[in-house]
């Protein structure tokens, strides 16, 4: 491993062919836009991209109330500053770190390696097309950090027991030591998958271990410290990532997921890993998105499932047996298990089953495997060898070109997503809303309708359908696709009040008076809780009361033009100048050049109202 040894000049021309590799494969996304996630990670959400908002953005959930990672939001408002908000610096930025991962890969697996070995893995850890979704998404950025921390912190821990055999207290001890704390605090902070870095250090002993063939005991003994040190940081960041979100989960649990007890999610992930070994090993088929049903998720025994839980079997005894004889594989599949743990669903559910990025940090062992097996051959059959590998490579890196293409903007992106995906509900969702954007609007809800029809507990699809439907004038289904949303997600009363105004338009007082107070016992702060409750004022014919709540909706929300629109309107229709006046001349500062602003300053003058 690293430290032990100088660079020669050979590692040195394979430390940087996979350098070049790595930013070879992605250099023409630097050309390319904020896509899919980006969207709703950075430019809806300005105010955490802009660096004076630091101490926001430390605070900040990834998601609203779901993730915490403040270390990767940091990282996207330095670019922002220093690009200028240009997406281009940031995709440079990703481009960057891919290939100093793939730096800081090959002198962590030199030694055990050897050159040709290393050069061999982070060659093929530098075009492995899997890692196009980390590297070609900015926010993917967050797979991208937690492994260069992973990975560093396992070089300085190694580093830090060659200096303790040498018995050096000199400087060089405080910086392995804690620069293996920060790594790993700094992992953490960048996603959750680096949960697993203490486990990663526990194997680096192992293998120096096998690798001096001396007991396990020794490499743990000479820096215990330092590894419960790791662990007790762990724990420290999970109670305040807890803190921070509300529960030790933090994220939503995904489609196929939801209300699975451990037994349960087993099942649903157990033919998962059948997809993991297809990706890891034969990854020409590759999705943005593993939902049901294209990705089925059944909560009891299948044969699918029976066949993974076998391959896991296999991969865990076949590491055992191993372990002795060849301890690279040992320390390979167990990073790969270990990390892959993090992201499974078995320990708490997340929000999705599957998503390639989360393979760019368990891909790690995978490379690893290959480059050792590069390494035994090689001298055997070297040109067997290395046509096979120039062909391994030479597809690995035409597969990763073709994919970074369709994360070039959200139209290639989104069509692709229904190819991809197909049977998947969230395919057919956005293969609606692509449909009912071009004006296709009975085969927008056909698909609509077919994705709830997948998975009827997702919230997000009934709202779009419940637009769609109030758009069409189509009350009383709009209400109940809103409705509908509301009852599955209940922190969602923003539907409830698009339910509430859609019920009063189709005629249904009783039953929106029933949503509205539902909503206000949740949420009684939200403003459009308080618009519900006018609405509903208003529907009873007491336009001052709708007045009065609209008001309140005001001090939640002082900038926003329409909610000072409302309150001027009930005011009128109220008869009640001064409230009028005050709300017509504050939508004017708010802005001035809202187009009903000329029709309230002619119904303030009918009334009588001296302003």
């Amino acid at each position: 491993m690293m430290f032990s040894s100088p660079l020669s000049r050979r590692d040195a021309w394979a430390l940087l062919a996979a350098i070049g590799l790595a930013i070879a494969a992605y250099v023409m996304s630097i050309g390319y836009g904020f896509v899919f996630d980006d969207i709703s990670i950075i430019t809806q959400q300005p105010e955490l991209v802009v660096l004076s908002n630091w101490k926001e953005i430390l605070t900040a959930t990834w998601w609203p109330d779901a993730l915490y990672r403040p270390v990767t939001r940091i990282s996207l408002a330095i670019d922002w500053t220093v690009g200028g908000g240009h997406p281009q610096f940031m995709h440079m930025v990703n481009v960057a770190m891919h290939a100093a991962v793939t730096a800081l890969l090959f002198l962590l697996v030199r030694v055990p390696l050897g050159t040709v070995g290393a050069g061999v893995a982070t060659a093929l850890f530098a075009v492995h097309p899997v890692h196009v979704e980390a590297v070609a998404n900015v926010v993917g950025r967050a797979e991208i950090l937690a492994t260069l921390f992973a990975v560093a912190a396992a070089l300085l821990y190694h580093w830090d027991g060659v200096l303790a055999e040498a018995r050096d207290v000199s400087w060089r001890r405080w910086v392995a030591s804690f620069g293996t704390l920060a790594s790993l605090v700094l992992g953490v902070a960048s996603k959750e998958s680096a949960l697993a870095i203490p486990g990663i250090l526990i194997m680096v002993d192992w293998l120096d271990g096998a690798g001096s063939h001396k007991p396990m005991a020794t490499g743990v003994r000479r820096h215990a410290v330092l590894w419960f040190g790791s662990v007790v940081l762990s724990v420290a960041w999970v109670m305040l990532r807890a803190t921070v979100i509300g529960d030790y989960a933090g994220d939503f649990p995904g489609p196929g997921l939801y209300g699975q007890d451990f037994w349960g999610r087993m099942w649903v992930m157990a033919p998962v890993v059948l997809q993991y070994l297809r990706l890891f090993v034969f990854p020409y088929h590759l999705s943005a998105d593993y939902a049901p049903n294209h990705l089925p998720a059944v909560p009891s025994p299948t044969v699918l499932g029976l066949l993974g839980l076998a391959a896991l079997a296999a991969c865990i005894a076949g590491a055992l047996r191993v372990r002795r004889s060849t301890p690279v594989i040992t320390f390979a599949l167990a990073w790969i298990g270990g990390t892959l743990l993090i992201v499974s669903n078995l320990i708490v559910p997340s929000g999705v089953l599957l998503a390639e990025r989360s393979m760019y940090l368990p891909s790690v062992g995978v490379v690893l495997i290959a480059g050792w097996i590069v390494e035994r051959t090689v001298s055997r059959w070297s040109r067997a060898t290395a046509a096979v590998l120039v062909v391994v490579l030479a597809l690995g890196m035409t597969r990763t070109v073709t994919r970074v293409q369709v994360w070039r903007d959200d139209d290639i992106f989104y069509l692709k997503l229904v190819q991809d995906a197909r049977g998947s509900f969230r395919s057919q969702w956005t293969a609606g809303m692509i449909l009912y954007d071009r004006g296709n609007r009975e085969e927008g809800e056909r698909l609509l309708r077919a994705a709830i029809y997948t998975y009827p507990l997702f919230s997000n699809v009934y709202f779009d359908l419940g637009r769609r439907l109030q758009e069409d004038g189509r009350w009383l289904e709009a209400a109940q696709s809103f409705d509908a949303a509301f009852r599955i997600d209940s922190t969602r009363v923003g539907d409830a009040a698009s339910a509430v105004v859609n019920y009063l338009r189709a005629g249904m007082l009783d039953t929106a008076q029933v949503i509205a107070d539902r909503a206000r016992s949740i949420n009684p702060y939200h403003p459009r809780v308080f618009l519900a409750q006018a609405d509903m004022a208003m529907a009873h014919s007491r336009p001052l009361e709708a007045m009065t709540w609209r008001r309140q909706a005001n001090l939640m929300a002082p900038d926003a033009p329409g909610y000072w629109f409302l309150t001027a309107d009930a005011a009128i229709r109220a008869e009640y100048c001064p409230e009028a006046i005050r709300s017509t001349a504050r939508l004017r500062d708010v802005d001035p050049e809202f187009s009903e602003l000329d029709s309230l300053d002619d119904r303030m003058r009918a009334l009588g109202c001296d302003f």
